[in-house]
Protein backbone atom coordinates (compact mmCIF):
# COMPACT_ATOMS: atom_id res chain seq x y z
CA UNK A 1 0.00 0.00 0.00
CA UNK A 2 0.99 3.52 -0.82
CA UNK A 3 2.47 5.58 1.83
CA UNK A 4 0.09 7.82 3.32
CA UNK A 5 1.46 11.09 4.56
CA UNK A 6 0.21 12.11 8.26
CA UNK A 7 -1.95 15.19 6.98
CA UNK A 8 -4.23 12.84 5.08
CA UNK A 9 -3.93 9.85 7.75
CA UNK A 10 -4.88 12.38 11.04
CA UNK A 11 -7.46 14.29 8.88
CA UNK A 12 -10.86 14.27 11.15
CA UNK A 13 -13.52 11.71 10.49
CA UNK A 14 -15.40 13.37 12.66
CA UNK A 15 -17.20 16.89 13.44
CA UNK A 16 -15.65 16.22 17.25
CA UNK A 17 -12.39 15.30 15.36
CA UNK A 18 -12.03 18.97 13.91
CA UNK A 19 -9.16 20.77 16.54
CA UNK A 20 -9.53 24.86 16.90
CA UNK A 21 -12.92 25.35 15.86
CA UNK A 22 -15.22 24.77 17.89
CA UNK A 23 -17.34 27.51 17.10
CA UNK A 24 -18.19 26.01 13.63
CA UNK A 25 -18.77 22.48 14.27
CA UNK A 26 -20.95 23.08 16.30
CA UNK A 27 -22.80 25.80 14.77
CA UNK A 28 -23.26 22.84 12.02
CA UNK A 29 -24.39 20.62 13.82
CA UNK A 30 -26.98 22.28 15.71
CA UNK A 31 -28.07 23.29 11.86
CA UNK A 32 -28.56 19.72 11.09
CA UNK A 33 -30.06 18.21 14.05
CA UNK A 34 -32.61 21.18 13.98
CA UNK A 35 -33.47 20.89 10.08
CA UNK A 36 -32.26 24.81 9.32
CA UNK A 37 -29.60 23.96 6.63
CA UNK A 38 -28.60 26.76 4.59
CA UNK A 39 -28.37 26.52 0.62
CA UNK A 40 -24.76 27.81 0.82
CA UNK A 41 -21.97 27.68 2.76
CA UNK A 42 -18.45 30.27 2.93
CA UNK A 43 -15.63 29.33 4.82
CA UNK A 44 -12.69 31.91 5.20
CA UNK A 45 -9.61 31.63 6.88
CA UNK A 46 -5.81 31.00 6.85
CA UNK A 47 -4.41 28.21 5.21
CA UNK A 48 -4.00 24.40 6.54
CA UNK A 49 -6.91 25.02 9.89
CA UNK A 50 -9.30 22.69 8.59
CA UNK A 51 -11.92 24.34 6.14
CA UNK A 52 -12.02 21.63 3.12
CA UNK A 53 -11.88 18.57 5.47
CA UNK A 54 -15.14 20.22 7.43
CA UNK A 55 -16.70 20.80 4.04
CA UNK A 56 -16.60 17.14 3.38
CA UNK A 57 -17.47 16.15 6.99
CA UNK A 58 -20.71 18.61 6.04
CA UNK A 59 -21.65 16.66 3.07
CA UNK A 60 -21.11 12.91 4.99
CA UNK A 61 -23.35 14.67 7.25
CA UNK A 62 -25.64 15.79 4.91
CA UNK A 63 -25.91 12.49 2.49
CA UNK A 64 -25.13 10.10 4.87
CA UNK A 65 -28.08 6.83 4.96
CA UNK A 66 -28.41 7.11 8.28
CA UNK A 67 -28.96 11.51 7.95
CA UNK A 68 -29.16 14.24 7.27
CA UNK A 69 -26.98 13.87 10.89
CA UNK A 70 -24.59 15.69 12.96
CA UNK A 71 -22.90 12.30 13.60
CA UNK A 72 -21.93 9.85 10.10
CA UNK A 73 -22.31 6.61 10.21
CA UNK A 74 -18.63 6.56 7.78
CA UNK A 75 -19.65 2.55 7.18
CA UNK A 76 -22.42 3.38 4.80
CA UNK A 77 -21.30 3.55 0.66
CA UNK A 78 -22.01 7.64 0.48
CA UNK A 79 -19.59 8.37 3.74
CA UNK A 80 -16.98 5.36 1.94
CA UNK A 81 -17.36 7.23 -1.12
CA UNK A 82 -17.03 10.86 0.13
CA UNK A 83 -14.05 9.71 2.44
CA UNK A 84 -12.75 8.37 -0.62
CA UNK A 85 -13.62 11.49 -3.39
CA UNK A 86 -15.65 9.33 -5.52
CA UNK A 87 -18.46 10.01 -4.33
CA UNK A 88 -20.95 11.52 -7.40
CA UNK A 89 -22.71 13.44 -5.91
CA UNK A 90 -20.02 15.51 -4.50
CA UNK A 91 -18.47 17.30 -6.60
CA UNK A 92 -14.83 19.23 -6.04
CA UNK A 93 -14.10 22.04 -7.95
CA UNK A 94 -10.53 24.19 -7.85
CA UNK A 95 -11.05 27.57 -8.31
CA UNK A 96 -8.12 27.95 -9.48
CA UNK A 97 -8.21 25.34 -12.33
CA UNK A 98 -11.99 26.94 -13.19
CA UNK A 99 -11.82 30.17 -13.02
CA UNK A 100 -13.77 30.95 -16.56
CA UNK A 101 -17.24 31.85 -17.18
CA UNK A 102 -17.14 28.84 -19.47
CA UNK A 103 -16.90 26.44 -16.33
CA UNK A 104 -19.45 28.12 -13.93
CA UNK A 105 -22.45 28.05 -17.00
CA UNK A 106 -21.47 24.30 -17.47
CA UNK A 107 -21.99 23.90 -13.44
CA UNK A 108 -25.49 26.43 -13.97
CA UNK A 109 -26.18 23.49 -16.50
CA UNK A 110 -25.38 20.35 -14.14
CA UNK A 111 -27.11 21.63 -10.98
CA UNK A 112 -31.07 21.10 -12.63
CA UNK A 113 -30.14 17.11 -12.24
CA UNK A 114 -30.93 15.42 -9.23
CA UNK A 115 -28.18 13.64 -7.54
CA UNK A 116 -27.17 9.62 -8.54
CA UNK A 117 -27.91 8.32 -5.17
CA UNK A 118 -27.41 10.80 -2.40
CA UNK A 119 -29.63 13.18 -0.94
CA UNK A 120 -28.28 16.12 -2.08
CA UNK A 121 -25.95 17.46 -4.86
CA UNK A 122 -23.02 19.11 -3.10
CA UNK A 123 -20.57 21.17 -5.02
CA UNK A 124 -17.41 21.94 -2.91
CA UNK A 125 -15.49 25.06 -4.37
CA UNK A 126 -11.68 25.75 -2.92
CA UNK A 127 -10.03 28.93 -3.55
CA UNK A 128 -13.23 30.13 -4.43
CA UNK A 129 -11.98 33.59 -4.74
CA UNK A 130 -9.97 33.10 -7.98
CA UNK A 131 -13.10 32.57 -9.94
CA UNK A 132 -13.05 35.53 -12.71
CA UNK A 133 -15.58 38.70 -12.29
CA UNK A 134 -17.94 37.19 -14.90
CA UNK A 135 -17.87 33.61 -13.32
CA UNK A 136 -18.77 35.21 -10.29
CA UNK A 137 -21.90 37.16 -11.84
CA UNK A 138 -22.67 34.06 -13.96
CA UNK A 139 -23.13 32.08 -10.53
CA UNK A 140 -25.22 34.57 -9.05
CA UNK A 141 -28.86 33.73 -9.93
CA UNK A 142 -27.91 29.71 -9.38
CA UNK A 143 -26.32 30.61 -5.98
CA UNK A 144 -29.60 32.19 -4.60
CA UNK A 145 -32.01 30.26 -5.96
CA UNK A 146 -30.42 26.73 -6.36
CA UNK A 147 -32.84 23.69 -6.52
CA UNK A 148 -34.01 22.31 -3.31
CA UNK A 149 -31.13 19.17 -4.03
CA UNK A 150 -28.15 21.39 -4.58
CA UNK A 151 -25.90 22.61 -1.57
CA UNK A 152 -23.31 24.74 -2.29
CA UNK A 153 -19.81 24.75 -0.07
CA UNK A 154 -16.95 27.52 -0.42
CA UNK A 155 -13.66 27.59 0.54
CA UNK A 156 -11.48 30.48 0.33
CA UNK A 157 -8.23 31.92 2.42
CA UNK A 158 -8.85 35.46 1.03
CA UNK A 159 -12.41 36.36 1.59
CA UNK A 160 -11.92 40.22 0.57
CA UNK A 161 -11.51 39.38 -2.57
CA UNK A 162 -15.15 37.74 -2.84
CA UNK A 163 -17.90 40.58 -4.45
CA UNK A 164 -20.26 41.14 -1.39
CA UNK A 165 -23.17 40.09 -3.89
CA UNK A 166 -21.67 36.22 -3.22
CA UNK A 167 -20.84 36.99 0.13
CA UNK A 168 -24.08 37.58 0.94
CA UNK A 169 -26.07 34.70 -0.71
CA UNK A 170 -23.93 32.45 2.04
CA UNK A 171 -23.59 31.76 5.69
CA UNK A 172 -20.23 32.84 6.41
CA UNK A 173 -17.99 30.68 8.81
CA UNK A 174 -14.45 32.23 9.52
CA UNK A 175 -11.85 29.64 10.23
CA UNK A 176 -9.21 30.64 12.92
CA UNK A 177 -5.63 29.48 13.78
CA UNK A 178 -4.98 26.86 16.09
CA UNK A 179 -3.75 27.90 19.05
CA UNK A 180 -0.45 27.10 20.06
CA UNK A 181 -1.88 24.55 22.70
CA UNK A 182 -4.17 22.48 20.66
CA UNK A 183 -1.48 22.01 17.98
CA UNK A 184 0.48 20.61 20.88
CA UNK A 185 -1.75 17.88 21.80
CA UNK A 186 -2.46 17.22 18.87
CA UNK A 187 1.11 16.61 17.87
CA UNK A 188 2.05 14.62 21.05
CA UNK A 189 -1.51 12.23 20.05
CA UNK A 190 -0.26 11.86 17.13
CA UNK A 191 3.87 10.76 17.98
CA UNK A 192 2.38 8.65 20.54
CA UNK A 193 0.54 6.82 18.00
CA UNK A 194 2.73 6.21 15.62
CA UNK A 195 5.63 5.74 18.29
CA UNK A 196 7.98 8.21 17.83
CA UNK A 197 10.08 9.30 20.90
CA UNK A 198 10.47 13.18 20.90
CA UNK A 199 10.79 15.87 23.29
CA UNK A 200 8.46 18.77 24.58
CA UNK A 201 11.14 21.12 23.09
CA UNK A 202 11.08 19.73 19.71
CA UNK A 203 7.43 19.80 19.62
CA UNK A 204 7.65 23.06 20.68
CA UNK A 205 9.75 24.07 18.12
CA UNK A 206 7.46 22.25 14.89
CA UNK A 207 4.17 24.13 16.56
CA UNK A 208 5.88 27.10 16.56
CA UNK A 209 6.87 26.75 12.54
CA UNK A 210 3.51 25.63 11.87
CA UNK A 211 1.89 29.28 12.92
CA UNK A 212 -1.54 28.05 13.42
CA UNK A 213 -1.85 25.34 10.80
CA UNK A 214 -2.36 21.96 11.42
CA UNK A 215 -1.78 20.36 8.17
CA UNK A 216 1.65 22.63 8.15
CA UNK A 217 2.29 20.86 11.69
CA UNK A 218 1.80 17.61 10.65
CA UNK A 219 3.85 17.42 7.05
CA UNK A 220 6.47 19.40 9.02
CA UNK A 221 6.78 16.64 11.63
CA UNK A 222 6.47 14.14 8.48
CA UNK A 223 9.62 15.94 7.26
CA UNK A 224 11.71 15.95 10.68
CA UNK A 225 10.42 12.00 10.80
CA UNK A 226 11.83 11.00 7.36
CA UNK A 227 14.86 13.37 8.54
CA UNK A 228 15.83 11.96 11.85
CA UNK A 229 13.32 8.79 11.98
CA UNK A 230 11.98 7.28 15.68
CA UNK A 231 14.03 9.79 17.60
CA UNK A 232 13.19 13.49 17.56
CA UNK A 233 14.92 15.96 19.57
CA UNK A 234 15.46 19.95 19.22
CA UNK A 235 18.62 19.33 17.02
CA UNK A 236 17.00 17.20 14.52
CA UNK A 237 14.24 19.75 14.14
CA UNK A 238 16.39 22.84 13.64
CA UNK A 239 19.04 20.70 11.44
CA UNK A 240 15.29 19.66 9.65
CA UNK A 241 13.84 22.52 9.10
CA UNK A 242 16.76 25.12 8.76
CA UNK A 243 15.77 26.87 12.56
CA UNK A 244 18.28 28.59 14.27
CA UNK A 245 19.48 27.17 17.82
CA UNK A 246 17.20 28.87 20.43
CA UNK A 247 20.06 29.40 22.65
CA UNK A 248 21.73 31.30 19.31
CA UNK A 249 18.42 34.02 19.64
CA UNK A 250 18.66 33.81 23.79
CA UNK A 251 22.70 35.26 23.35
CA UNK A 252 21.29 37.53 20.95
CA UNK A 253 19.01 39.15 22.90
CA UNK A 254 20.75 39.24 25.86
CA UNK A 255 23.80 41.00 24.23
CA UNK A 256 21.18 43.50 22.75
CA UNK A 257 19.81 44.26 26.30
CA UNK A 258 23.34 44.23 27.62
CA UNK A 259 24.35 46.71 25.15
CA UNK A 260 26.67 44.07 23.49
CA UNK A 261 27.08 45.02 19.95
CA UNK A 262 29.90 42.54 19.35
CA UNK A 263 28.54 39.19 20.47
CA UNK A 264 25.92 40.32 17.90
CA UNK A 265 28.10 39.89 15.41
CA UNK A 266 29.45 36.86 16.44
CA UNK A 267 25.84 35.12 16.61
CA UNK A 268 25.34 36.64 12.67
CA UNK A 269 28.67 35.02 11.89
CA UNK A 270 27.30 31.47 13.53
CA UNK A 271 23.52 31.93 11.81
CA UNK A 272 26.00 32.30 8.34
CA UNK A 273 28.71 29.48 9.27
CA UNK A 274 25.18 26.68 9.83
CA UNK A 275 23.62 28.15 6.98
CA UNK A 276 20.51 28.99 8.79
CA UNK A 277 17.73 31.39 6.90
CA UNK A 278 18.28 35.00 8.29
CA UNK A 279 14.69 36.00 7.42
CA UNK A 280 13.23 33.26 10.18
CA UNK A 281 16.07 34.32 12.28
CA UNK A 282 14.51 37.52 12.34
CA UNK A 283 10.94 36.91 12.86
CA UNK A 284 12.04 34.42 15.55
CA UNK A 285 13.58 37.82 16.90
CA UNK A 286 10.75 40.04 16.99
CA UNK A 287 8.67 37.04 18.42
CA UNK A 288 11.14 36.75 21.45
CA UNK A 289 10.98 40.63 21.77
CA UNK A 290 7.51 40.59 21.92
CA UNK A 291 7.32 38.08 24.36
CA UNK A 292 9.81 39.84 26.64
CA UNK A 293 7.91 42.92 26.26
CA UNK A 294 4.87 41.25 27.58
CA UNK A 295 6.60 39.65 30.63
CA UNK A 296 8.27 43.47 31.41
CA UNK A 297 4.61 45.02 31.29
CA UNK A 298 2.77 42.24 33.19
CA UNK A 299 5.22 40.12 34.73
CA UNK A 300 2.98 36.88 33.77
CA UNK A 301 4.63 33.85 32.75
CA UNK A 302 1.13 32.63 31.67
CA UNK A 303 1.31 35.10 28.89
CA UNK A 304 4.31 33.11 26.55
CA UNK A 305 2.15 30.47 25.54
CA UNK A 306 4.33 30.00 22.52
CA UNK A 307 7.39 29.02 24.49
CA UNK A 308 8.29 25.97 26.08
CA UNK A 309 8.74 25.80 30.05
CA UNK A 310 12.32 26.28 29.57
CA UNK A 311 12.12 29.18 28.00
CA UNK A 312 9.89 30.76 30.09
CA UNK A 313 12.25 31.51 33.31
CA UNK A 314 15.09 32.80 30.64
CA UNK A 315 12.34 34.82 29.35
CA UNK A 316 11.38 36.31 32.00
CA UNK A 317 15.38 36.75 33.60
CA UNK A 318 16.13 38.90 30.27
CA UNK A 319 12.81 40.98 30.27
CA UNK A 320 13.88 42.39 34.13
CA UNK A 321 17.48 43.71 32.56
CA UNK A 322 15.38 46.37 30.67
CA UNK A 323 12.37 48.97 31.01
CA UNK A 324 9.23 48.15 29.15
CA UNK A 325 9.92 51.68 27.31
CA UNK A 326 13.15 50.26 26.10
CA UNK A 327 11.55 46.92 25.26
CA UNK A 328 8.84 48.30 23.00
CA UNK A 329 11.19 50.79 21.15
CA UNK A 330 13.40 47.40 20.63
CA UNK A 331 10.56 45.55 18.99
CA UNK A 332 9.66 48.17 16.55
CA UNK A 333 13.38 48.79 15.50
CA UNK A 334 13.21 44.95 15.24
CA UNK A 335 10.27 44.71 13.24
CA UNK A 336 11.28 47.71 10.43
CA UNK A 337 14.54 45.97 10.41
CA UNK A 338 12.84 42.96 9.45
CA UNK A 339 11.05 44.46 7.01
CA UNK A 340 14.26 45.96 5.19
CA UNK A 341 16.36 42.72 5.59
CA UNK A 342 12.83 40.59 3.04
CA UNK A 343 13.51 43.36 0.59
CA UNK A 344 17.62 43.91 1.05
CA UNK A 345 19.80 42.03 -1.62
CA UNK A 346 22.68 41.68 1.29
CA UNK A 347 20.12 40.19 3.88
CA UNK A 348 23.22 39.15 6.42
CA UNK A 349 25.12 42.42 6.41
CA UNK A 350 21.55 44.42 7.64
CA UNK A 351 20.81 42.21 10.15
CA UNK A 352 24.24 43.18 11.82
CA UNK A 353 23.39 46.64 11.12
CA UNK A 354 19.57 46.02 12.49
CA UNK A 355 21.49 44.25 15.53
CA UNK A 356 24.48 46.85 16.38
CA UNK A 357 21.85 49.71 16.13
CA UNK A 358 19.59 47.76 18.47
CA UNK A 359 22.39 46.79 20.95
CA UNK A 360 23.87 50.57 21.02
CA UNK A 361 20.23 52.79 21.31
CA UNK A 362 20.02 54.67 24.79
CA UNK A 363 17.58 54.58 27.29
CA UNK A 364 14.40 55.12 26.20
CA UNK A 365 13.46 58.65 28.07
CA UNK A 366 9.65 58.33 29.58
CA UNK A 367 7.15 60.23 27.37
CA UNK A 368 6.00 62.67 30.66
CA UNK A 369 9.45 63.68 31.35
CA UNK A 370 9.95 64.95 27.44
CA UNK A 371 6.65 66.60 27.66
CA UNK A 372 7.67 68.30 31.09
CA UNK A 373 10.66 69.54 29.29
CA UNK A 374 8.85 70.67 26.80
CA UNK A 375 6.83 72.43 28.64
CA UNK A 376 9.47 74.15 30.70
CA UNK A 377 11.01 74.98 27.40
CA UNK A 378 7.90 76.45 26.36
CA UNK A 379 7.12 78.48 29.58
CA UNK A 380 11.17 80.07 29.38
CA UNK A 381 10.41 80.85 25.50
CA UNK A 382 7.23 82.40 26.41
CA UNK A 383 8.81 84.52 28.84
CA UNK A 384 11.40 85.76 27.00
CA UNK A 385 9.44 88.06 24.83
CA UNK A 386 7.68 90.34 27.62
CA UNK A 387 10.79 90.25 29.46
CA UNK A 388 12.33 91.79 26.12
CA UNK A 389 10.17 94.07 25.43
CA UNK A 390 9.93 95.67 28.68
CA UNK A 391 13.60 96.16 29.27
CA UNK A 392 13.85 98.76 26.94
CA UNK A 393 11.23 100.76 28.05
CA UNK A 394 12.41 101.19 32.00
CA UNK A 395 16.41 100.79 31.56
CA UNK A 396 17.40 100.63 27.96
CA UNK A 397 19.50 103.01 26.39
CA UNK A 398 16.99 105.59 25.34
CA UNK A 399 15.43 105.78 29.08
CA UNK A 400 19.12 106.35 30.27
CA UNK A 401 19.98 109.02 27.85
CA UNK A 402 17.70 112.22 29.02
CA UNK A 403 18.41 111.54 32.48
CA UNK A 404 21.99 113.28 33.08
CA UNK A 405 20.21 116.66 31.24
CA UNK A 406 17.18 116.64 33.97
CA UNK A 407 18.46 115.72 37.65
CA UNK A 408 16.65 118.52 39.25
CA UNK A 409 13.37 117.60 37.76
CA UNK A 410 13.61 113.83 38.78
CA UNK A 411 14.41 114.96 42.28
CA UNK A 412 12.11 117.79 42.46
CA UNK A 413 9.31 115.47 42.04
CA UNK A 414 10.62 113.36 44.62
CA UNK A 415 10.44 115.93 47.33
CA UNK A 416 7.75 117.86 46.00
CA UNK A 417 9.41 120.97 46.04
CA UNK A 418 9.23 123.27 42.94
CA UNK A 419 12.01 123.71 40.36
CA UNK A 420 11.64 127.29 38.00
CA UNK A 421 14.28 125.63 36.04
CA UNK A 422 12.15 122.72 35.38
CA UNK A 423 9.17 124.35 33.41
CA UNK A 424 9.64 123.40 29.61
CA UNK A 425 11.28 119.96 30.25
CA UNK A 426 9.39 118.62 32.80
CA UNK A 427 6.00 117.72 30.81
CA UNK A 428 8.16 116.15 28.03
CA UNK A 429 10.78 114.07 30.36
CA UNK A 430 8.60 112.88 33.40
CA UNK A 431 6.01 110.51 31.25
CA UNK A 432 8.79 109.00 29.67
CA UNK A 433 9.04 106.43 31.70
CA UNK A 434 5.25 105.51 31.89
CA UNK A 435 5.50 104.25 28.09
CA UNK A 436 8.09 102.93 25.42
CA UNK A 437 9.94 104.95 23.66
CA UNK A 438 9.70 104.97 19.95
CA UNK A 439 11.96 102.27 18.30
CA UNK A 440 14.20 104.60 16.37
CA UNK A 441 15.24 105.43 19.89
CA UNK A 442 15.38 102.05 21.32
CA UNK A 443 16.83 100.37 19.04
CA UNK A 444 13.93 98.81 16.82
CA UNK A 445 12.13 96.81 20.12
CA UNK A 446 8.85 99.14 19.10
CA UNK A 447 8.79 97.50 15.59
CA UNK A 448 9.45 94.17 16.80
CA UNK A 449 6.71 94.07 19.33
CA UNK A 450 4.48 94.99 16.37
CA UNK A 451 5.55 92.66 14.21
CA UNK A 452 5.00 89.96 17.33
CA UNK A 453 1.53 90.86 17.92
CA UNK A 454 0.41 90.83 14.38
CA UNK A 455 1.22 87.33 13.77
CA UNK A 456 -1.54 86.50 16.14
CA UNK A 457 -3.74 88.23 12.94
CA UNK A 458 -3.48 86.10 10.57
CA UNK A 459 -4.64 88.79 7.58
CA UNK A 460 -2.03 91.24 9.27
CA UNK A 461 0.44 88.55 9.27
CA UNK A 462 0.32 87.25 5.66
CA UNK A 463 0.01 90.85 4.23
CA UNK A 464 3.50 92.63 6.64
CA UNK A 465 5.13 89.61 5.29
CA UNK A 466 8.41 91.03 4.62
CA UNK A 467 7.43 94.89 5.59
CA UNK A 468 9.69 97.40 7.35
CA UNK A 469 9.31 100.60 8.72
CA UNK A 470 9.72 103.70 6.98
CA UNK A 471 9.40 106.54 9.62
CA UNK A 472 8.51 105.84 13.71
CA UNK A 473 7.72 108.70 15.46
CA UNK A 474 5.86 109.83 18.42
CA UNK A 475 2.46 110.53 16.30
CA UNK A 476 3.07 108.51 13.21
CA UNK A 477 4.27 104.90 12.08
CA UNK A 478 4.43 104.55 8.44
CA UNK A 479 4.78 100.90 7.19
CA UNK A 480 6.56 99.81 4.23
CA UNK A 481 5.00 97.03 2.28
CA UNK A 482 6.33 94.94 -0.50
CA UNK A 483 3.25 94.70 -3.13
CA UNK A 484 -0.11 96.99 -4.03
CA UNK A 485 -2.14 93.73 -3.02
CA UNK A 486 -0.98 94.20 0.76
CA UNK A 487 -1.31 98.19 0.40
CA UNK A 488 -4.91 97.81 -0.46
CA UNK A 489 -5.51 95.50 1.94
CA UNK A 490 -3.91 97.45 4.39
CA UNK A 491 -5.71 100.06 3.94
CA UNK A 492 -8.51 99.06 4.37
CA UNK A 493 -10.65 100.62 7.47
CA UNK A 494 -10.92 97.31 9.47
CA UNK A 495 -7.64 96.62 8.39
CA UNK A 496 -6.07 100.24 9.42
CA UNK A 497 -8.26 100.12 12.74
CA UNK A 498 -6.28 97.03 13.66
CA UNK A 499 -2.74 98.44 12.76
CA UNK A 500 -3.33 101.45 15.19
CA UNK A 501 -4.66 99.41 18.06
CA UNK A 502 -1.32 97.23 17.51
CA UNK A 503 0.76 100.10 17.11
CA UNK A 504 -0.51 101.74 20.48
CA UNK A 505 0.22 98.57 22.25
CA UNK A 506 3.85 98.24 20.99
CA UNK A 507 4.84 101.44 21.19
CA UNK A 508 3.20 102.87 24.36
CA UNK A 509 0.97 105.70 22.59
CA UNK A 510 -1.39 106.49 19.99
CA UNK A 511 -0.07 107.29 16.70
CA UNK A 512 -1.31 107.44 13.00
CA UNK A 513 -0.43 104.30 10.39
CA UNK A 514 0.66 104.67 6.93
CA UNK A 515 0.97 102.52 4.64
CA UNK A 516 2.95 102.43 1.48
CA UNK A 517 4.96 100.24 -0.96
CA UNK A 518 8.57 100.36 -0.09
CA UNK A 519 10.30 97.23 -2.08
CA UNK A 520 13.03 96.45 -0.32
CA UNK A 521 16.38 96.70 -2.43
CA UNK A 522 17.93 93.61 -4.17
CA UNK A 523 21.18 93.87 -1.31
CA UNK A 524 18.26 94.28 1.54
CA UNK A 525 16.34 91.53 0.11
CA UNK A 526 19.33 89.02 -0.45
CA UNK A 527 20.88 89.87 2.96
CA UNK A 528 17.39 89.05 4.71
CA UNK A 529 17.29 85.60 2.35
CA UNK A 530 20.68 85.15 3.40
CA UNK A 531 20.01 85.50 7.24
CA UNK A 532 17.22 83.49 7.29
CA UNK A 533 19.23 80.34 5.75
CA UNK A 534 21.63 80.81 8.17
CA UNK A 535 18.73 81.08 10.83
CA UNK A 536 17.17 78.01 9.20
CA UNK A 537 20.23 76.35 9.04
CA UNK A 538 21.20 77.00 12.43
CA UNK A 539 17.48 75.98 13.74
CA UNK A 540 17.68 72.51 12.11
CA UNK A 541 21.37 71.70 13.17
CA UNK A 542 19.98 72.86 16.90
CA UNK A 543 17.31 70.39 16.58
CA UNK A 544 19.38 67.50 15.05
CA UNK A 545 21.73 68.05 18.41
CA UNK A 546 18.51 68.37 20.90
CA UNK A 547 19.20 65.31 23.47
CA UNK A 548 15.10 65.67 23.46
CA UNK A 549 14.19 65.54 19.84
CA UNK A 550 16.17 62.16 19.67
CA UNK A 551 14.53 60.94 22.67
CA UNK A 552 11.36 61.91 21.00
CA UNK A 553 12.37 60.26 18.27
CA UNK A 554 13.06 57.39 19.72
CA UNK A 555 10.02 57.25 21.81
CA UNK A 556 7.04 58.11 19.07
CA UNK A 557 9.66 57.21 16.39
CA UNK A 558 9.37 58.85 13.18
CA UNK A 559 12.11 61.52 11.99
CA UNK A 560 12.91 65.31 11.22
CA UNK A 561 11.89 66.75 7.80
CA UNK A 562 11.11 70.21 8.60
CA UNK A 563 12.07 72.49 11.11
CA UNK A 564 10.73 76.39 11.64
CA UNK A 565 10.78 78.62 14.35
CA UNK A 566 8.03 79.12 17.01
CA UNK A 567 7.68 82.89 16.89
CA UNK A 568 9.76 85.67 15.46
CA UNK A 569 12.41 86.83 18.66
CA UNK A 570 14.69 89.42 17.74
CA UNK A 571 16.05 90.99 14.31
CA UNK A 572 16.76 88.92 11.21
Amino acid sequence: MAYLVLARKWRPQRFEDVVGQDHVTTTLRNAITQGRIAHAFLFSGPRGVGKTTVARLLARALNCEKGPTAAPCGACSSCTDIAAGSALDVVEIDGASNTGVDNIRDLNEAVRYRPASGRFKIYIIDEVHMLSTAAFNALLKTLEEPPEHVKFIFATTEVNRLPATVVSRCQRYEFKRIPMSELLARLRQIVADEKIETTDAALFALAREADGSMRDAQSLLDQVIVFAGKAIGDAEVRAALGVADRSVLHRTTEAILKRDAATCLRAVEELHRYGYEVGQFCRDLVRQLRNLTVAALFGDAALLTDLPDAEVEETMRQASLRSSDDLQRLFRVAQAGADEIRRSILPAVMLEMTLVKMATMPDAVPVDAVLARLEAMERRLGGAAPSGGSRPASAGPAAASPAPSAPAPASAAKTGAPSASAHPPAPAVRPAPATTPPAAENGGAGWDAFLAAAQNKLTLKLYLAGSRPLEESADVLHIGVENDLALQALRDPESLAMLQELAARAYGGTRRVLVSVAKASAEDMARRIAAEDARRREISERAERSASVRAAIDILGGEVTEVRPRSRRGKS
